[in-house]
């Protein structure tokens, strides 16, 4: 895959932009807690990769991963309104 791509939270605020919204401001512990569901995902979709036997249900796993850090990330900022 060469292109990479685009998280739900990043096609939203794509989409806040044109609106004139913007997103709530986020704590200094908001931000940590939001890199840190960043790092765990990203090491849980490494691992997956790593340990998938079944490459044909790997995109799946992967996609699935993805889904519930951006449901972690939405609940952070959530909280932040």
């Amino acid at each position: 895959m060469t292109g990479e791509l685009k998280s739900t939270l990043d096609l939203v605020m794509e989409k806040l932009k044109g609106v004139g919204k913007e997103l709530p401001g986020l704590t200094q512990a908001q931000k940590e807690r939001i890199a840190e569901i960043r790092r765990k995902y990203e090491a849980k979709i490494a691992e997956t990769k790593i340990l998938t036997t079944d490459k044909e249900n790997l995109g799946f796993e992967i996609v699935k991963l993805e889904e519930k850090r951006e449901e972690e990330i939405a609940m952070v900022y959530k909280d932040s309104k």
